[in-house]
């Protein structure tokens, strides 16, 4: 899978290649006007640099006496054929996605390509019951990202190989079982000893760098010069792939709430199997978001 991901992005990149390198070499060629006059046409670019402006008689002026009629002098500047586009707009932007909240930057580095930067960051914190555990969670959301923006019709639309990287998002529980209360684990009942409750633990973290991919409408530098805001839209994925999960019980278990054949977590293997199918079964779920999923909204402005 990893390897099918290196050639699409590989792929990719090779044509924004080709899409900068015909932007920034345009062939020329001179083309005669229907009227007789000479225009001077850019194949790849959109100035004509010819006005029919005929003088006035037939005999030319003081200041050009072999200028005749029929003739034809530009009435306004001449414009270079190829614009350069490298780091020529700039702008900035807010969104949000399943990755945070995100600012950062643009700027253009061709006619159809920007190089675009952020960073993520978001914090939530939650507390609850589950199979008779009482818990509290964090989630924390650290990342940074850039990626290149493609857009092969010269429209809105636009393709962005990127990469994801410091990536510290984790997430963190806490828990336990009051002394004499019942918990499940793996379908197994337990209840929590007085004399050493039970105590939960679990951590999950994501690899620090991954390939992304989106696609989306909206670009953070409008190519029009009036226009300075945009909202673009992009969903895509980051592989992160299988992220482990820690998760470990601590304490003494009784067989009854009233501390009948009680004895260590760590020194039963019955237990010992029932939290590592458990924690199994977590891990399966987890693995559903290796492919995470992105869909990201905000608004840029470009300066």
């Amino acid at each position: 899978m990893w390897s099918l991901i290196r050639h699409a992005l590989l792929a990719l990149f090779l044509l924004m290649a080709v899409s900068i390198t015909s932007a920034q070499n345009p062939p020329s060629s001179v083309l005669p006007s229907p009227s007789g006059s000479a225009s001077l046409v850019y194949a790849s670019s959109r100035t004509v640099l010819d006005l029919d402006v005929p003088l006035a008689n037939g005999k030319g002026t003081d200041a050009d006496p072999g200028v005749t009629s029929g003739a034809v002098r530009s009435q306004r500047p001449v414009y270079a054929a190829s614009r350069p586009w490298l780091f020529a707009e700039n702008g900035v932007g807010g969104f949000v996605s399943p990755l945070g909240i995100g600012i950062g930057g643009a700027t253009s580095l061709a006619g159809s390509l920007n190089l675009r930067a952020a960073g993520n960051f978001f914090g939530y914190n939650l507390n609850g019951l589950n199979s008779g555990v009482t818990y509290r969670g964090s989630l924390s959301f650290r990342s940074l990202q850039a990626s290149m923006d493609w857009f092969p019709w010269h429209k809105s639309f636009h393709l962005s190989p990127g990469v994801l990287f410091y990536n510290q998002n984790h997430a963190t529980v806490h828990g336990g079982v009051a002394a004499g209360q019942s918990f499940t684990v793996n379908g197994a009942t337990y209840y929590s000893g007085a004399a050493d409750p039970v105590i939960l633990y679990g951590h999950v973290a994501f690899r620090r760098t991954s390939p992304m991919f989106t696609a989306g409408w909206g670009n953070w530098l409008p190519r029009s010069r009036e226009r300075h805001f945009s909202l673009p839209i992009d969903i895509g994925f980051a592989y992160v792939g299988n992220a482990p999960l820690n998760l470990t019980f601590s304490g003494v278990v009784c067989d009854t709430p009233r501390d009948i054949n009680c004895r260590s977590i760590d020194s039963d293997p019955t237990v010992q199997q029932n939290i590592d199918a458990q924690r199994k079964k977590y891990q399966n779920d987890l693995n559903y978001v290796r492919f995470y999923p992105i869909l990201s909204t905000g608004v840029a402005y470009k300066f």
